[in-house]
């Protein structure tokens, strides 16, 4: 199967008719403290949706979001295909005016079959990069210089199935990647490599190769930068990824005082990761046996990293915080979204409104007022007041 992120559609049905998610009772979850709390809705949902109303609607499967400023935002991930039901295809959505419209466009290439994009980066509106695999899984690169009116298509000279691509301006950028474990050739977490490019894409090159699947990867700038994964593995890099040091969490199964000299940290998978600033950074975590996640913070660039929020009935997929204080985080599914005014001491449940319990997977914004989140069945925005 592909990255852990594009969730199929019968891994979709199964994570419905899981048992359901303690968010339910939030108060159990999020105290108050006092945080106000917003709700969020349905900005955007494919027009091809309307024949799944009532069923599962989670088969729209968005994966990634970036947004450019408070109005260009885009979004990629796979539907049905509408052409063969039976079949899915990639698809990249575009806003220019703030989510009021939303384009959609399904990606086709001559000969290929493209069903998943996993991640998408846009350095300005114009220029941006989308990662995925062909359908015999073969890594894929898109690649606009016009804001998505046209992309360009190239192969990916690498044994990995991207999972995440961050620019940092229209020449500089890096990937990261998921490989089978040794031995299940069914399943993600095995070594993989962080490539980075200096000419916009044109060519890669491999920077380090790590023992772990690398989900997720945030630059600050060209030097300095971050990288999660599994095995409850966080790298940094302070010379634009030509070393990468390994950093220790307090990532632990339960609730009681962390053993940093334990191998509990090793259950997990670090599947967000996001700094304010050079010193404050938060990391989203998911227990790949138990049904617990955590969200992780750091006050001296990831140096230290303790527990901010147990999550005990759900893994938490992905975090993003506007300032070092106010922040959200996104859980496997449910009808909340989780909000701190506070650096993560005290968390608010906000509803989200829509027709069922859908995954999340990823969020991210232009400022506390311009809020996103991407997941199962459409693209949610946060609305502040009742």
């Amino acid at each position: 199967m592909l990255c852990y992120r594009r969730v199929a559609f019968v891994v979709m049905l199964s994570l419905l008719a899981a048992a359901a998610f303690s968010c339910k009772n939030p108060q159990q979850n999020a105290n108050q403290g006092g945080v106000r709390a917003g709700h969020w809705i349905a900005q955007y949902r494919s027009p091809s949706s309307a024949r799944f109303a009532g069923t599962n609607l989670a088969t729209f499967s968005y994966s990634s979001i970036s947004v450019v400023s408070p109005t260009v935002v885009f979004v990629v991930g796979d539907m049905p295909d509408p052409k063969n039901l039976d079949e899915r295809v990639a698809v990249v959505l575009r806003t220019t005016d703030g989510g009021t419209t939303w384009t959609e466009r399904t990606i086709e290439q001559p000969n290929i079959r493209i069903p998943t994009l996993n991640s998408v980066s846009f350095a300005n509106p114009n220029t941006g990069w989308a990662v995925g695999a062909d359908s015999a899984r073969l890594p894929i690169m898109l690649k606009t210089t016009d804001g998505g009116a046209s992309w360009m298509f190239s192969r990916l000279d690498s044994q990995q199935v991207p999972t995440s691509v961050f620019f940092v301006d229209a020449d500089t950028g890096w990937i990261a990647g998921a490989t089978p474990m040794p031995g299940e050739p069914d399943t993600d977490g095995g070594p993989s490599d962080i490539l980075a490019t200096t000419d916009g894409g044109t060519t890669w090159r491999r920077q380090r190769h790590v023992p772990v699947t690398i989900n997720d990867i945030f630059f600050l700038n060209r030097n300095e930068g971050w990288a999660g994964g599994y095995r409850g593995s966080i790298y940094h890099t302070t010379d634009g990824g030509r070393s990468w040091d390994s950093q220790r969490n307090e990532l632990e199964p339960g609730d009681g005082i962390p053993n940093l000299a334990g191998e509990g940290a090793k259950g997990f998978m670090i599947s967000g990761i996001h700094f304010v600033d050079r010193e404050h950074g938060f990391a989203s975590a998911s227990d790949q046996e138990l049904d617990q996640g955590r969200v992780l913070g750091s006050d001296d660039g990831g140096s230290v990293w303790s527990r901010r929020w147990i999550a005990g009935d759900s893994g938490v997929r992905d975090v993003f915080f506007a300032t070092p204080t106010l922040g959200w985080a996104v859980t496997d599914y449910g009808h909340y979204i989780y909000h701190t005014a506070d650096g993560g001491r005290n968390w608010v449940a906000e509803q989200v409104k829509f027709d069922q319990d859908v995954p999340f997977f990823k969020i991210a914004a232009a400022d506390a007022s311009h809020v996103w989140v991407v997941g199962g069945g459409a693209v949610f925005f946060r609305t502040s007041g009742s």
